[in-house]
């Protein structure tokens, strides 16, 4: 018996709590921090509480609420946000290695570029091309060694750069450099694109916020208008009818977090 509630509680944890939370984490290459877990957790609920206590007059009613509201609030909204930042900062990285690679090919082979590279390049790519150049040196193809690359990153300019390395390496060819400069041009312009596509994503997410913020702030301009009736509802039926207005405005939420957070544009590739 003791051995299933660990159980249960070990799986409602992953899902809901600081297991989530650590996954989540994992995707986006950072440790997890309990303590930080539990001061954002106690913050926010802190916050949610004091609001809340203004709308709802029965406090277990507010505690509950609060709860619900915090543990959404960490595990879709600010982890949410830490995803599309790293996404943002890999597609840096990756544009960053594509250009530099097609200037050095210039003066270099591919195999002496892939290593020049690395010191124009952060944590994870600088590893992830250690690994590389790794299977290079073990006897495998450039296409071989940049499978994992490739797959990981599943981006369709990335494959098909790699792709030409190989190309390059096995038959050389005089018209490297215009080649992959072009290739290099178009990963340039998905850049582009994505920030934009991102900055419109922004403005479409922060107006439904707006009207969001202001619907939910209704109660409390009824509370302080017309007190007395405003009481009275919330005393019958009212707190029940709030409740699920919350919890529906939370699911209109996550669904447009998981609009928000996807930024394809069609760049996927190896997968």
């Amino acid at each position: 018996m003791k051995n299933k509630i660990k159980m249960i509680l070990n799986k409602l944890n992953a899902k809901f709590f600081f297991g989530k939370y650590k996954n989540e984490y994992l995707y986006i290459n950072q440790k997890p921090d309990f303590k930080d877990y539990i001061l954002k957790f106690i913050f926010i609920f802190l916050i949610l509480n004091l609001t809340l206590s203004i709308i709802f007059i029965n406090i277990f009613n507010t505690i509950i609420l609060s709860f619900i509201i915090t543990v959404f609030l960490i595990n879709e909204i600010f982890l949410n946000i830490k995803k599309i930042n790293y996404e943002n900062y890999i597609l840096s990285q990756l544009t960053i290695y594509v250009s530099q690679m097609a200037m050095l090919i210039n003066y270099n082979n591919v195999y002496s570029s892939i290593k020049e590279v690395r010191s124009y390049l952060d944590e994870p790519l600088k590893s992830d091309l250690d690994s590389v150049i790794n299977n290079i040196d073990s006897g495998k193809s450039i296409l071989e060694s940049f499978n994992d690359f490739n797959q990981k990153y599943n981006n369709r300019i990335i494959t098909l750069f790699n792709q030409t390395l190989e190309l390059f390496d096995e038959h050389g060819n005089s018209d490297a450099n215009t080649v992959l400069h072009i290739i290099s041009e178009e990963m340039n312009m998905l850049k582009i694109k994505k920030d934009r596509y991102l900055k419109f994503k922004k403005e479409w997410r922060l107006n439904f916020y707006v009207v969001i913020f202001l619907c939910l702030s209704m109660p409390i301009i009824l509370k302080l208008m017309i007190p007395s009736i405003y009481t009275s509802y919330m005393s019958s039926f009212g707190k029940w009818v709030m409740s699920a207005i919350f919890l529906v405005n939370l699911f209109i939420i996550k669904k447009t977090e998981a609009i928000y957070r996807n930024q394809s544009i069609g760049e996927g590739g190896s997968k």
